[in-house]
């Protein structure tokens, strides 16, 4: 065969990758489920996790031009077709992740409503300067998280070639450094989680489809403003994972300036163990699945590390896998055009594939006899890592489209063929791949790559999030290479004035806010949601003052809300200034805390009716005494003749009249009243 070259970047050296601090992992350490796991496990596993949580801003417009923010459309006006290219860092390298995004071979479209973005989203004019709103709301969210203030704003560019930002780099600049919160709910104890950056970035499109070469955008959430708050990783167990990544939100949100509700916040997971390198787990859009998730990595960590171990104990080498990629895969003596072979087996995917004329190729993996069927997560084994690496890059779309000869039989001889085809002997493992020329091309590629990297143990990756608890290949973990500076923007010094307003203002910190609630009055539970809440403000705003009224605004908040947003398709919160009488007439007597409900609902339900209007229906007067008695004369006529017990009795006297006198008497004394009235022999 002519060796037909093919083009090729190179991507820069490695940086310093990301190594966990021990070295020493405890191989002999038994998997386990989330549940039978103590935190002393995972200090034995070497476990280490911090956050990089991602919150968008409560702004009216976008970061980098004067489009609204946080519109969400499903109106197509047209459709623009990109292709990415990686670019030179400012040290004249690649970065790996970059490459690896151009070896996919994308067309990106981009469904476009006119009416969410404009020519700076497309890349079709320079940016405006940047918003002051977001960066005033990033530099308070900084002094929540104590971190010390830049002097001066470096708006730099991150390479993303997955077509997520049209520009290919997302806009991005430093805003806060070295914090520190207390860690009050660890379950290790009274611990502190140091904050280590805070920066102010656009956001991303919103993905619509991703299917073999071609992958859909709809770009309304690109330009959002957001901040990235990173963690050092010092959440050691799943547990304080999640309940870190809680905090860090419940900080942010004290703000009260930070969008709530699907996809304003998700998180990006840094995970490691011992003996091995950062992972990083994309995109987590909740916490509570946050324990497992973490958990299933860890130990997929634990188990490439065991593989590695017993590749280097066969005495495979990373040379043993190397091939020139300045070349077809199949130039490399461990890659064979396996089609005249496989046609003789009877599996019907691959015979499938040879009908429909796709290329069916077979790579020889040295050493890696009974590997590719070692598990690695639930249900998963490694033979799943190599295919969702596949998968990914060389945008294979059937299912399936690769087997190996670990955990698949083929009649007729075909493994021993291949074996002796590829000059295999039965310490290697083989693996079957189909599909499109240039695609399996790529994917054998990809297969000898990822075996190489199985001789480092764990390769530093981007990972995406599965629903049941493990993780699959996203890409590789972006370096230094991707980051450099935004030359179409200036420096932004940040003005003194703007930092005296920030702390003159500065909102409490979500602990400080729970301990006023509970000293207000409110139970524990109660105080945590409510400062975790988006009503908190509201509730402040109302301003309760006795127990009784704190207790019962706050249930109604977190309960008639709801209720509320359901029946009127609205998400909005009720103005403050709605219900501040009724928490007023309450706290002061005129209206009982019992009709607190009716009438919150009441001043939801009915706009058109005035605040004082609904609360004086449940205010006391004094001719109440004398019409309540006119009700219970009334009663003692229409009771009914046939009794089922006074309990009953009294429940239907109560219904008739407590609708009417709600909040104007107390319904101890009615109850004890109709006890009376009607005769009833039962206790009250």
């Amino acid at each position: 065969m002519s060796r037909k070259k093919k083009p090729i970047l190179t991507a820069s050296p490695p940086a310093p990758i990301d190594l966990n601090p021990r070295t020493d992992p405890p191989l002999d350490f038994p998997d386990r489920e989330l549940d039978a796991m103590r935190p002393a496990d995972y200090a034995e596993l070497g476990f280490l996790c911090g956050l990089e949580v991602h919150q968008q801003l409560l702004t009216e417009g976008k970061l980098f031009c004067r489009c609204r923010a946080g519109q969400r459309s499903s109106r197509v006006d047209m459709e623009v077709l990109r292709h990415m290219r990686p670019t030179l860092s400012e040290m004249g390298e690649y970065d790996g992740t970059a490459l690896m995004e151009f070896k996919t071979r994308k067309d990106v479209v981009y469904q476009i409503d006119r009416t969410t973005v404009c020519t700076y989203e497309i890349d079709d004019t320079p940016p405006f300067p940047i918003d002051s709103q977001s960066v005033r709301i990033a530099l308070e969210i900084s002094r929540l998280f104590g971190l010390n203030l830049v002097s001066e704003l470096h708006v730099m560019r991150k390479q993303y070639l997955d077509g997520s930002i049209p520009t290919g780099f997302q806009r991005t600049a430093l805003v806060g450094l070295g914090g520190v919160l207390p860690f009050q709910g660890s379950e290790l104890g009274e611990r502190e989680i140091r904050i280590r950056q805070l920066s102010i970035e656009e956001d991303s499109c919103r993905e619509v489809s991703d299917l073999g070469h071609r992958v859909v955008f709809r770009p309304d959430r690109l330009g959002t403003p957001l901040v990235e708050t990173v963690t050092e990783p010092d959440l050691l167990t799943p547990l304080d994972v999640a309940r870190g990544g809680r905090l860090i939100a419940d900080v942010a949100r004290a703000s009260g300036k930070v969008r709530r509700g699907s996809g304003a916040a998700r998180q990006d997971v840094n995970v490691s163990i011992a003996g091995s390198r950062r992972v990083e787990l994309k995109g987590v859009p909740h916490h509570r699945g946050l324990p497992l998730l973490v958990h299933n990595e860890a130990f997929r960590h634990l188990n490439l590390l065991r593989i590695r171990v017993e590749l280097l104990r066969r005495g495979v080498e990373p040379v043993a896998l190397a091939f020139d990629p300045a070349y077809s895969a199949l130039e490399s003596p461990l890659v064979l055009d396996a089609a005249s072979i496989a046609r003789t087996a009877s599996y019907r995917p691959v015979r499938a594939a040879i009908d429909r004329g796709d290329a069916v190729w077979a790579v020889r993996m040295i050493g890696f006899a009974g590997l590719l069927a070692h598990r690695t997560q639930t249900g998963r084994t490694f033979a799943h890592e190599i295919a969702e690496r596949v998968r990914v890059i060389a945008c294979l779309t059937t299912t399936p489209f690769l087997i190996n000869s670990d955990e698949h039989e083929l009649v007729g001889g075909t493994w021993s063929e291949l074996r002796k085809a590829l000059r295999a002997d039965g310490g290697d493992a083989i693996v079957l791949v189909w599909g499109p020329e240039a695609d399996v091309d790529t994917a054998a590629c990809e297969i000898l790559i990822r075996g190489a990297d199985a001789l480092v143990g764990v390769p530093s990756e981007t990972r995406q999030p599965h629903a049941d608890g493990t993780t699959g290949f996203e890409r590789i973990l972006p370096g230094p290479e991707r980051m450099y500076p935004d030359t179409d923007m200036p420096a932004i010094p940040v003005q003194d004035e703007w930092i005296e307003e920030i702390e003159v203002r500065l909102a409490e910190h979500p602990w400080e806010r729970e301990d006023r609630y509970v000293r207000m009055g409110l139970s524990a539970r109660a105080a945590r949601v409510l400062g975790g809440a988006r009503w908190a403000f509201l509730f402040d705003a109302m301003e309760p003052s006795t127990p009784a009224c704190a207790r019962r605004t706050a249930a109604a908040l977190e309960k008639r809300l709801v209720h509320w947003w359901r029946e009127s398709g609205t998400g909005e919160l009720p103005a403050a200034e709605r219900l501040a009488p009724l928490a007023r007439a309450v706290d002061e007597g005129r209206v009982r805390a019992e009709a607190f409900e009716r009438a919150f609902d009441r001043l939801l339900r009915e706009p058109d009716a005035t605040p004082a209007a609904i609360v004086s229906d449940f205010a006391a007067s004094d001719h109440d005494a004398a019409d309540f008695e006119r009700a219970v004369s009334e009663l003692e006529r229409d009771a009914p003749a046939a009794r089922h017990g006074d309990e009953a009795l009294l429940h239907w006297a109560m219904g008739r009249v407590m609708p009417v006198f709600l909040g104007r008497l107390d319904p101890a004394s009615v109850r004890a009243r109709l006890h009376d009235a009607l005769k009833c022999e039962e206790p009250v």
